[in-house]
């Protein structure tokens, strides 16, 4: 698919995969659509899947000014993407600062979202979890992604993927930024960074009636499971699943991925 024109103002490049009803994939931090990959190739024999850039990352628009980031801002590209090519509803499904975007699209947008996943998510940026984005971000500010890349997977890898998948992890260094055609910027991840520090959506939350679960693995360190309590605690009847094992960290999706996409896709069967 090419890039599109959205009446937020940006551009973002966006694929649609697979037939039946939609399911729009939002990633997280810094990482554009293909970061799903494994993900659309399990969902597409199932659903219209629909994957893209959010702005600061891949082909998309990278603004410069951190005031044109934050999970609204991020929550409004969602449904102008979907005005633009011509979806009323869709599943959605956000991992990190995905689910925090996905939260306010369900909020601001609550008859656009049939259905809601969540995954390592959390509903408001405390002093704890803003002094760890600064952890990362420390880097960037002084144009070093290496180092960036590096300090990054000691908070969403686990221990067993650094010490025990050598190959995996140099693959995934390199895929996201010596190998990566569309690399992330130094604009674009302190913009997803601010926004990540400045969402609070938690007293909000409760106005959510899609159909929604909320996951948690017990080896992230990024977003720890408390974070994720907490929001699917404020979701009237929201589901609550934790991923378990060695594997089970922030980015699980990755590490086990195919535990994680058979979960998720029965769950989205059973609210379909």
């Amino acid at each position: 698919m090419p890039t599109i024109e959205l009446s937020t103002g940006i551009e973002t490049y966006y694929q649609i995969e697979g037939s039946g009803d939609v399911l729009l994939l939002i990633m997280g931090t810094g990482a554009d659509h293909s970061t799903w990959n494994a993900q659309v190739e399990c969902y597409r024999d199932h659903y219209t899947v629909v994957s893209y850039d959010n702005r600061g990352t891949g082909q998309a628009t990278h603004p410069e000014a951190l005031s044109d980031y934050s999970m609204q801002i991020l929550a409004d590209d969602a449904a102008a993407l979907l005005d633009a090519i011509g979806i009323e509803t869709a599943h959605v499904s956000g991992l990190s600062l995905g689910s925090a975007t996905a939260q306010e699209l369900a909020i601001s947008y609550p008859n656009r979202v049939q259905s809601l996943q969540l995954h390592n998510t959390w509903g408001r940026s405390d002093e704890w979890f803003v002094r760890m984005i600064d952890s990362m971000s420390f880097m960037v500010e002084h144009d070093d992604l290496d180092a960036y890349i590096r300090c990054a997977l000691l908070w969403v890898s686990s221990p067993d993927f650094l010490a025990n998948r050598p190959d995996e992890v140099n693959d995934f260094e390199r895929s996201f930024i010596l190998e990566n055609p569309h690399p992330p910027s130094k604009a674009g991840l302190l913009g997803h960074f601010h926004a990540d520090r400045t969402h609070d959506a938690l007293e909000r939350l409760g106005s959510i009636k899609a159909p929604t679960i909320v996951t948690t693995g017990e080896m992230d360190w990024q977003v720890p499971s408390r974070y994720g309590v907490e929001v699917a605690q404020r979701i009237a009847g929201a589901d609550f699943h934790t991923f378990r094992g060695p594997s089970s960290s922030h980015i699980a999706f990755y590490e086990m991925t195919n535990e994680w996409n058979e979960f998720t896709l029965e769950w989205l069967r059973e609210h379909s």
